[in-house]
């Protein structure tokens, strides 16, 4: 059994991604702290699989000390960048970080609000299962920035009106690495929305229209679940944990 169970789509999401305050995310200490209860493992490297995250200060955040909690390698960027902007270090720091990478694919997850629970190899083998794309990012339950426009394009894509978790979310994402470069390059051309000029979110949410469906949102969690704005127990969560595609 995964150690987390998404009960409504009966899927096992990898990443969780507890984004906002402890408000509107009621269930994440305590998924949170039900994982670092589990058994440490030793995973090791996935073959084919990258994972990528962003971190300017000198502490780990909760991502690294997860992964580190199942023995998986990772890639951080961004240390001792004293004046940390989303929308401009992210991108630049993706593309950096890119050039170096000889994986297949790659995974971007936010350091202080997600955590690995699950082998990352099974993103890829969800991936290559459930997706026709090159590029997914993880699914959240509000539009931000809050964009007329962004709501509009993202509630009419297919898919959408079966899932609450239909708008693009920049916390998780993975894809094809040969196909990463050339998106990332392109974010980071692009020019941050004025509603929210600090979010790289509003960047990839501009993006997106010109790359679906290439592009695509992680609908059902097969791989990534967000717990902001989860105010209803919609999973259930073990000790026991053992993969499963």
């Amino acid at each position: 059994m995964a150690f987390f169970h998404n009960s409504k789509f009966d899927t096992d999401p990898i990443v969780l991604h507890g984004q906002g305050d402890d408000v509107t995310k009621p269930f994440w200490r305590e998924v949170r702290d039900a994982f670092f209860a589990t058994p440490r493992r030793n995973i090791g490297a996935p073959a084919s699989l990258t994972i990528l995250t962003w971190n300017s200060r000198e502490e780990p955040g909760v991502l690294e000390r997860s992964l580190d909690h199942l023995g998986v390698p990772y890639i951080v960027k961004g240390r001792g960048i004293a004046d940390w902007t989303n929308s401009r270090d992210k991108p630049r720091l993706t593309v950096e970080a890119l050039d170096d990478i000889d994986t297949p694919y790659v995974a971007g997850i936010d350091s202080f609000d997600a955590i690995v629970v699950d082998d990352p190899s099974l993103l890829v083998a969800r991936f290559e299962q459930h997706f026709d794309a090159d590029l997914v990012f993880n699914g959240g339950k509000i539009n931000w920035p809050n964009v007329a426009a962004f709501r509009r394009f993202e509630e009419s894509l297919p898919g959408a009106s079966e899932s609450e978790f239909r708008y693009l979310n920049g916390g998780a994402w993975i894809g094809r690495t040969d196909f990463c470069r050339k998106f990332f390059a392109e974010a980071c051309q692009t020019e941050p929305h004025p509603l929210q000029p600090s979010s790289e979110q509003g960047l990839l949410k501009q993006m997106l229209p010109r790359y679906m469906p290439r592009v695509q949102i992680d609908y059902r969690c097969r791989m990534f679940q967000t717990l902001g704005y989860v105010f209803d127990r919609c999973f259930e969560t073990s000790s026991i944990n053992c993969s499963n595609v």
